[in-house]
């Protein structure tokens, strides 16, 4: 489990955005996020008192963040499981990526696709840029996204539509897609991020992973994970999306 850190986390219910900072119910969430888990494991996991433990998971009850049941095994323990999704978190703003997209801003204004195409940039980079990881969000709505258009696919299995993915992708945007299907995975070569984006360290392209995400969902009926394990961002010469069921 990773350990809390003076921070606060966002959590959507279907209702509303809830923001929290309490360490201790950070820890509890994020032991959900994981699995469901019985009182007592949360009890051992926190290292923090019965009556502390419950006073938190009340609470988290109260927002509609959490669900209590009876364990059918055992009917005299609790389970507690989460009922909400993790949607981002607080960060130390970070602005010098955000001051290097801007820089190159001004030789794209001319070009449509590629303008646009620093607007979502510029709002993922611009987020951190003002102490907001919002990666949790972007791909929460790149599935919807997804699932909304899964309709005009029409492949029945992984692989073909992996391929009809591919093709949509390259139509959509300057981009060559090559589907490796040994791996079950799309590679993407994208000449404006190999122009564009800063090398920070880490994948970046949440949206499109997300959109992959909600169209295999969407139109196989599966809960397939979608996860961009390459990038220009982390230092590669493309973009790799490895997809799990």
């Amino acid at each position: 489990m990773a350990k809390s850190e003076s921070k606060t986390e966002f959590f959507y219910n279907e209702k509303e955005l809830v923001a929290i900072g309490s360490p201790v119910k950070l820890q509890i969430l994020n032991l959900l996020r994981e699995e469901p888990r019985s009182f007592d494991e949360i009890v051992k996991s926190t290292a923090k008192a019965k009556s502390t433990v419950s006073v938190h998971l009340n609470n988290l009850r109260s927002c509609e963040l959490v669900e209590e049941n009876f364990d059918p095994k055992d009917r005299r323990r609790k389970i507690y499981s989460l009922t909400s999704r993790y949607m981002g978190c607080s960060q130390e703003p970070f602005i010098e990526h955000y001051r290097s997209l801007l820089e190159k801003a001004p030789e794209y204004g001319n070009d449509r696709f590629c303008f646009v195409e620093m607007l979502l940039h510029a709002l993922y980079f611009g987020f951190g840029a003002y102490g907001i990881d919002n990666s949790p969000v972007i791909k929460a709505i790149g599935n919807d996204l997804g699932r909304s258009i899964s309709p005009i696919f029409e492949s029945e299995t992984p692989e073909e539509l992996l391929k009809e993915i591919g093709d949509f992708l390259e139509f959509q945007g300057k981009c060559r897609v090559t589907v490796l299907v040994d791996l079950l995975a799309l590679q993407i070569e994208d000449d404006f991020k190999a122009r564009s984006i800063p090398v920070i360290g880490k994948p970046f392209c949440t949206l499109r992973e997300g959109i992959i995400e909600g169209i295999l969902k969407g139109k196989l009926d599966k809960e397939y994970r979608v996860t961009e394990t390459e990038c220009y961002g982390s230092g590669h010469e493309h973009c790799l999306f490895k997809i799990t069921i």
